[in-house]
């Protein structure tokens, strides 16, 4: 256990403001581009695990917490565990021992391993709780959960700065708690998470990406995207972002005069103010170290001393204090080193940030002058090195001219004047350099979060719009698909799973160079092992086992090499050796594998060859019926003998529906309302109906129209009485004595069977209406067979008495 002990109470308004009124600057808040899109990339992908999406806000801060404190126990790297007291964790989620033993039991049924230690009394004191998809991720290279040690540090001083809960430490220390360690009870966890999610999605100046799309006007668009951000309703990201904003950890500026909610956007005043403190003080020491510079140069001797019998040795380099390549110029002059040539190394050391300060000025453009004085110009005479050769062993100084006291004059090819491209680079403005602006690539959708958590480095690389889009829309049908396979339980689970393996099994996002295409192409598809529709790379994904007819491929092939194996030995003599044998089997395999080879291009040229017969003989039959529609379409009209109508021409079809109709509405009146076994009653209704019907569609016949135009109107006439005269068949059906005793009957045996129910009477007439219904339409399909019967009858009749005419006309 570490040596906190006992807990720095802290005031419930605990702000980031101190009482001097300026704000503290939190140095861990000032996060680069990378490591912020690195840590914002674990925590997604950490709550996004099956266990924890949708976990209550408490389990989700704990997996934080004990993510960020896993390399930093003891231990943690054999087992992956993390050993913390139960009221310790409570201190970093701000709430008490009580709601523990609950947020204990959420953490075991949300995946993450938990052992509790007790103490004499058997009350829990210490746990050792580990995350499941941290230690499935160590050694996997491109996983979001894979971090180095710096990163895990710099999580875990992040996670300090933002809500740790302070401590008294034994030696008199104090750990001051984060702005959030006083924020305790309901709601705590929230804002924690809260704060965290914030802050890595903050840029340099402390400001957050908001959402985009339509929103809700009455929460305002920073309440959506921290909605968003944790899962939760808007409502309750509202009441979020008060806290926070009463906690000094959050502003929200209005950028209208308007001052609407859905007009503000999300700073953190602390990350900006984090990242100012760190621009300043890398300014400062830089102008520091360029004054120390220019110090140096203004003190040096303006003389050399030694020359290359005593200079320093090829390939060491002189014992300066800088380390850059381009400030040792001046740093070699003062030690009295006497030339760069021969001074520098073959390579030296570069820093990470190589400024060019002081007075140095390369004369002419050339990189290997040397500065010697106010001047920095070489001896005035050619043999000066040669006379003198410098500081002897007694300390005897240089008895060459110097070249700074102004004496003398240039060497050969030296120009005494200054040039006036040197002169103008000089007195040119110094141009601030513009900031660096990093690109931000929009988070996906709220619903596909967990599917592209383990691709999470591949989704920052999507920098097009219509690449998103499209990554987005093959999610979504990948996504589709495997919810019909699964029938819709466990998709997300299972989609991510995939990617997961496919990007394991390609060796990590790193070796991935076109990320669009690799999703598209590789990461999302299904790759069947087998015929089955639902096996992916060998995994049922309907019940997320292994395949049956994988394996059972698998053990074939294994039995059949067997088998193999056995025969090339079978043929061998008893006394063959070790290496011939092997040699043998191999000869034999690779001789099947040829000859399965073969039989395996027989058998696609006999596919190729019947798929090529099955598509002749479909032409053929595609090619008869085009030939017999075309001798169709070349017959004449049978009515009226129109050429190429087809058989029959769109007036003559009109006339022969007309008359259909007609038929059919004599029918439904005869079958209503005629006596059947009276003739006369049944042709006065025919001629009654067909009147009817004469004087309707000369009424809708539009005026000064043509033959077709009338023949249409006199058509869909007729129809629309088809169902009229089927309406009043029914309705007089259904006033019939038969109807009307089946009616009494079915209210009878309803009010019998229901007899202690209030609704009785009524669920009575129901019936007796739908059986008296039941009973209309019974009644007229049987009266329209009568007809047709009928007039089956008197057609033939009629037939009858016609062919003796027809005889004597053939005659």
């Amino acid at each position: 256990m570490p040596e906190r002990s006992q807990p720095v109470p802290r005031a419930r308004s605990a702000s980031l403001k101190p009482e001097t009124g300026t704000r503290p600057v939190l140095a861990p808040l000032a996060l680069t581009a990378v490591m912020r899109s690195r840590l914002r990339g674990a925590v997604r992908a950490l709550l996004a695990e099956p266990g924890l999406a949708g976990a209550p806000d408490a389990v989700r801060v704990a997996a934080v917490v004990l993510l960020s404190r896993t390399p930093k126990e003891a231990g943690s790297v054999e087992t992956g565990s993390v050993v913390i007291r139960k009221g310790e964790l409570g201190r970093w989620l701000g709430l008490s021992a009580g709601r523990m033993k609950a947020v204990v039991r959420q953490m075991r049924a949300a995946g993450i391993s938990v052992e509790t230690f007790t103490d004499e009394a058997g009350v829990d004191q210490a746990l050792e709780c580990r995350l499941d998809g941290l230690w499935a991720s160590r050694g996997e290279a491109g996983h979001a959960l894979n971090l180095t040690k710096q990163e895990f540090a710099v999580l875990h001083g992040l996670v300090e700065a933002l809500f740790a809960p302070g401590w008294a430490h034994r030696d008199g220390r104090v750990t001051v708690g984060g702005p959030l360690a006083g924020r305790t009870g309901r709601g705590a966890a929230t804002d924690r998470l809260a704060a965290l999610l914030l802050v890595l999605e903050a840029n340099e100046r402390g400001r957050v990406r908001l959402c985009g799309g339509r929103v809700d006007t009455g929460v305002g668009r920073p309440a959506v995207t921290l909605a968003r951000m944790l899962g939760c309703a808007p409502s309750g990201a509202v009441e979020v972002l008060a806290r926070l904003e009463e906690a000094e950890l959050v502003e929200r500026p209005r950028r209208g005069a308007s001052g609407l909610l859905s007009r503000s956007r999300i700073v953190l005043p602390a990350v900006a103010a984090a990242h100012r403190a760190a621009s300043m003080g890398s300014a400062e020491l830089a102008e520091r170290a360029a004054s120390a510079r220019r110090e140096a140069a203004r003190k040096a001797p303006a003389r050399l001393v030694g020359d290359l019998g005593v200079a320093t040795p090829l390939g060491e380099a002189p014992v300066t204090g800088e380390k850059s390549q381009v400030s040792e110029v001046q740093e070699a002059v003062g030690a009295g080193i006497s030339d760069l040539g021969v001074t520098t190394p073959l390579h030296t050391s570069h820093s990470q940030v190589v400024e060019v300060g002081g007075d140095l000025a390369v004369d002419g453009g050339f990189s290997g002058v040397a500065a010697v004085g106010a001047e920095h110009r070489r001896p005035e005479r050619v043999d000066a090195r040669e006379d003198n050769a410098g500081t002897g062993p007694a300390g005897q100084a240089d008895a060459r001219p110097a070249v700074g006291d102004g004496e003398g004059g240039p060497l050969r090819g030296d120009k005494p004047n200054p040039s006036p491209i040197d002169q103008h680079d000089q007195e040119r403005p110094q141009v601030p350099a513009r900031p660096v602006r990093h690109r931000v690539v929009p988070r996906p959708p709220q619903d596909l979060v967990q599917v592209l958590a383990p691709v999470e480095c591949l989704w920052e690389r999507l920098d097009r719009a219509w690449s998103r889009r499209r990554i987005i829309a093959a999610v979504r049908e990948e996504l589709a698909a495997v919810g019909r396979l699964t029938g819709g339980q466990s998709a997300a689970a299972a989609l991510a799973d995939r990617l997961r393996h496919r990007l394991r099994a390609q060796g990590g996002s790193a070796l991935v160079t076109d990320p669009v295409g690799w999703l598209l192409v590789k990461g999302l598809p299904q790759q069947a092992g087998c015929k089955h529709p639902a096996c992916d790379d060998g995994i049922r994904l309907d019940t997320r086992t292994a395949c049956v007819t994988c394996e059972q491929q698998l053990i074939d092939r294994r039995t059949a090499r067997q088998v193999l194996v056995r025969e090339a030995v079978a043929q061998l003599p008893a006394d063959t050796t070790g290496d011939q044998r092997r040699a043998a089997i191999v000869a034999h395999l690779h001789r099947h594998a040829m000859l399965r080879a073969e039989q395996q291009v027989v058998d696609r040229r006999r596919a190729e060859q019947r798929r090529a017969e099955a598509e002749a003989r479909r032409a053929e039959q595609r090619a008869r019926a085009e030939a017999a529609e075309a001798a169709r379409r070349a017959l004449p009209c049978e009515d009226c003998g129109t050429a190429y109508a087809g058989g029959l021409c769109g007036s003559c079809w009109a006339v022969r529906s007309i008359r259909t109709a007609v038929g059919e509405c004599v029918d439904l009146a005869l079958a209503g309302t005629a006596d059947l076994a009276d003739h006369q009653d049944v042709n006065a209704v025919a001629h009654r109906v067909q009147a009817e019907l004469r004087a309707a569609m000369a009424a809708s016949r539009p005026a000064g129209a043509n033959r077709e135009d009338v023949l249409g109107s006199d058509l869909q006439t007729v129809r629309d009485a088809v169902a009229t005269y089927r309406t009043d068949a029914l309705a007089a059906l259904a006033r019939s004595p038969l109807a009307d005793a089946e009616a009494e009957l079915a209210h009878d045996t309803a009010l019998r069977a229901h007899r202690n129910r209030p609704t009785t009477q009524a669920g009575a007439e129901a019936a007796a209406e739908e059986a008296r219904a039941a009973t209309a339409r019974y009644l007229l399909l049987e009266r329209l067979e009568t007809v047709r019967a009928l007039r089956e009858r008197a057609d033939r009749i009629r037939s009858a008495a016609a062919a003796p005419a027809r005889e004597a006309v053939n005659a």
